[in-house]
């Protein structure tokens, strides 16, 4: 039994371990719980807060001791009676109350102007971006050098869609499946504009054959080309605030924005020091005031905050024409 492997259920920790090697300070982890608060991911029992979820979970535990093998038992689910309409709730430090089944405030047109929302580029970002252009710089330096514009071993077909790799000049006789048109995301659909076919699973919107064919285009040695791109997206809310975290490194602070008006949403992302682009258009579910939101740019994400107009829990992020309220 003692070299049997067990698994440390203290939080933090998680490392497997032998009863043998169980021993005073072997363990690093958190004795307090998480906390997700606007936006901020950090341990109640030490100070450390990113708004990066893989950062914290690799933050080092704050407290030293023995492996835990006992696993801990999972709380009684509460099953809880349906809210009386205005009655409130409360979520991640912030009141959330549920929408009267109506309102008589009219939903303004989605066509309104647009202006863009305040942009803060963070300190991580600006380290990401030196750290890329400065490897970029160097590559293209070799590549002119050794390469010219030469097609290298490994390179990828510049086509929307098309995921084939050049490998020898035998490469360009393979016919090339891609799509002409940009990604779309909207009301919880994945499209390409060329084609239009609809999937809610984003898996299978990578996996759709392009409707173009023709011959590949290699990306050169010495090319930045930039093209339109897929990004993974999620949101959460709190009372006041709608979060939308879009998953694009290095963003190009020069090249991206947001605009919105009070129901509709453009986010334009150039990400991967610029290279690439990502679209996303949002007919929101509520309204918002975008005088009051801000966009930040992260070295690993963008995350758009939208103010509340009313500081009701929207059941969507997106907007549905049979909805009954905003």
């Amino acid at each position: 039994m003692e070299d049997e492997e067990l698994i440390c259920y203290n939080r933090g920790c998680g490392k497997r371990f032998k009863e043998i090697d169980n021993i005073e300070g072997c363990c690093q982890f958190h004795p307090g719980l998480p906390i997700f608060h606007e936006g901020y991911k950090s341990w109640d029992c030490c100070k450390k807060k990113s708004t990066d979820f893989t950062d914290f979970l690799n933050f080092p535990g704050c407290a030293t001791g023995f492996h835990n093998k006992i696993k801990p038992e999972k709380p009684a689910q509460k099953v809880e009676a349906p809210l009386p309409v205005g009655e409130v709730i409360r979520h991640e430090s912030q009141i959330i109350t549920q929408a009267p089944e109506k309102i008589n405030e009219e939903r303004p047109s989605e066509n309104s102007p647009k202006s863009k929302l305040n942009t803060i580029v963070s300190a991580s970002l600006k380290t990401a971006l030196n750290r890329y252009r400065e490897h970029q710089r160097l590559k293209e330096k070799s590549d002119k050098e050794y390469n010219g514009d030469a097609i290298l071993q490994g390179a990828s077909c510049k086509h929307n869609g098309c995921n084939s790799k050049f490998i020898d000049e035998t490469s360009n006789k393979e016919l090339c499946q891609y799509h002409t048109g940009c990604p779309i995301f909207h009301e919880g659909y994945k499209f390409w504009t060329c084609c239009k076919k609809r999937t809610s699973d984003f898996t299978e919107f990578l996996k759709q054959v392009g409707c173009e064919k023709g011959q590949h285009e290699w990306m050169k040695a010495s090319e930045a080309a930039q093209k339109k791109s897929a990004c993974r997206y999620d949101w959460h809310q709190t009372g006041p605030y709608v979060y939308i975290s879009i998953y694009a490194k290095t963003s190009d602070p020069e090249k991206t924005f947001v605009e919105a008006n009070e129901t509709n949403l453009h986010a334009h992302i150039a990400f991967n020091g610029g290279s690439d682009v990502f679209e996303l258009v949002l007919s929101l579910h509520g309204m918002i005031v975008p005088s009051e939101s801000k966009v930040e740019l992260l070295g690993t994400k963008v995350e758009i905050k939208l103010k509340k107009k009313s500081p009701f829990g929207w059941k969507d992020l997106e907007y549905k024409s049979n909805d009954s309220a905003s």
